[in-house]
């Protein structure tokens, strides 16, 4: 799970320290002995990227036993323009021209890398390093050796460390256990300590304690998948969620994500305004939730697909051993050109049923006549049905046995119900379509019994498939 944090001001993040301890290179293990300590006993996990440490961050907590439980994965990345495969173009930023302006630039570089990362990898925390150890340096300016730490989690903390010296490999030492010790610190100050920083001045909005508003993983698009829980309702609030989602369009965006899927349930639909004024649409409703969707590139169209917007009907020739049909008049027809008209029993499709399944259980609940699928006869579509949804209407013939005929009418569906020859059927037929259909018949319905009367049919056979319980059904002409 990825808690987010309301956007504060940057520069409230931010702390200068110093002097540092001296630490003697040895051993690892008692370098990262506490932060392994506090990562086991959060049950969290973090994810490091250094540059001047050389590795010396991950390797120390990887050398703590059940390392594998909270080290999730990192990276040295000594130039961040050479390491752009790993760290992501967006991260590259300007060459400083000063000592100034080198120091801020690795202090923006650190917390934008540390938040970009610590979404890619779904870690609980993730820490960037990077800075300066000597004899050398790039600019006049600078005579002593620093670093920028932050990490990025549950709560934000960044740490700019001056060296009183440029000895390279002291510096690297002394770094690694500065920053060891801040992943205790962030850790510490999440676990009820005050993790908030004073709000900005003018009125902003300090820091709530994180709350679980945002749960979040990656597709295999490049997008995420937002989803509110539920068990959020007590601690949910408008304002809260719209902090929150802020702050984390900001990592999505600074990390090149694309689409983004949010799903809020019912419980917390105070949360769909707020997601609303930050740029989502609506993409379709259930009667628990609601899912809303934003494509975050600007230099291209969203190809984030629609939701189902065609619904499947069923409508059964159902032929008893005399060859008769079963026709039924609707209680109350969709159209009123259509009150009174003969036609095929059926209805729509219930999620995750198959045709036969359909026009059987529908005859039965209709008629109380029970059938049995010969096969499918013929498809028809149409669009701007109800709701402005496409509609596929699937016709299938089914066989009654012999003493099967009997008809129970449900009162609450239909008017009445009967077998009918067809030579009936054709006496019964209105040609002209703007005609009212009462006690008639259909050209449409007339075709749909004759292809099923004389056509061959279509047949379905099971294929295995992973997407659950019910088989895939592939259907095709019969010989």
């Amino acid at each position: 799970m990825v808690q987010f944090l309301p956007r504060v001001h940057d520069a409230a993040l931010w702390t200068t320290r110093g002097p540092l301890p001296t630490v003697t290179p040895g051993p690892l293990l008692p370098l990262a002995e506490q932060a392994a300590g506090a990562l086991r006993a959060s049950r969290a996990t973090i994810a490091v990227f250094e540059a001047t440490t050389g590795g010396l961050v991950n390797a120390a907590l990887q050398s703590a036993p059940g390392a594998s439980a909270f080290t999730t994965c990192g990276a040295v990345t000594y130039s961040s323009r050479k390491g752009a495969p790993v760290l992501g173009a967006d991260l590259s930023l300007p060459q400083a021209t000063d000592a100034d302006s080198y120091v801020a630039s690795k202090q923006a570089w650190t917390q934008g890398l540390a938040r970009a990362k610590r979404l890619e990898t779904g870690a609980t925390w993730c820490l960037a390093e990077s800075g300066a150890c000597g004899p050398t340096f790039q600019h006049t300016g600078l005579l002593t050796g620093f670093t920028a730490l932050f990490i990025s989690g549950p709560i934000e903390r960044g740490i700019l460390l001056r060296s009183a010296h440029a000895e390279r490999e002291p510096n690297m030492w002394a770094f690694t256990k500065a920053a060891l010790d801040l992943i205790v610190e962030a850790i510490a100050l999440d676990d009820g300590g005050t993790g908030a920083p004073a709000a900005e001045e003018g009125g902003g909005v300090s820091i709530e304690a994180a709350g679980e508003l945002l749960c979040v993983k990656e597709d295999r698009y490049g997008g995420v998948e937002i989803e509110v829980p539920a068990s959020a309702a007590p601690i949910v609030s408008a304002a809260r969620f719209e902090r929150e989602l802020a702050a984390a369009l900001g990592g999505w965006q600074a990390a090149g994500k694309r689409g983004l899927w949010l799903r809020v349930p019912v419980e917390c639909s105070a949360c769909i305004a707020p997601a609303i004024a930050r740029g989502f649409v609506y993409h379709h409703a259930q009667p628990g939730y609601a899912q809303l969707t934003r494509w975050l590139p600007t230099d291209q169209p969203s190809p984030l697909p629609a939701y189902a917007f065609t619904q499947i009907g069923v409508g059964g020739v159902v032929v008893n051993a005399a060859g008769e049909v079963l026709m039924v008049q609707e209680r109350v027809a969709p159209m009123p050109l259509h009150q009174n008209s003969w036609k095929l029993p059926g209805g729509l499709a219930d999620p995750g049923e198959h045709f036969a399944d359909t026009v059987a259980r529908e005859v039965y609940e209709e008629t109380g006549v029970r059938a049995t699928l010969e096969g499918i006869v013929s498809l028809r579509h149409t669009h701007n049905y109800r709701f402005g949804q496409g509609d596929v209407y699937v016709v299938v013939r089914l066989r009654v046995p012999a003493g099967g005929e009997e008809i129970t009418v449900d009162k609450g569906e239909l008017l009445d119900a009967r077998w009918m020859s067809r030579a009936h059927i054709e006496a019964l037929v209105e040609r002209d379509p703007s005609a009212p259909l009462a006690g008639k018949v259909s050209v449409s319905n007339l075709k749909m019994i004759s292809n099923a009367l004389d056509g061959r049919l279509i047949v379905g056979t099971e294929l295995p498939t992973s997407r659950g319980p019910v088989p895939t059904m592939l259907y095709t002409a019969g010989t």
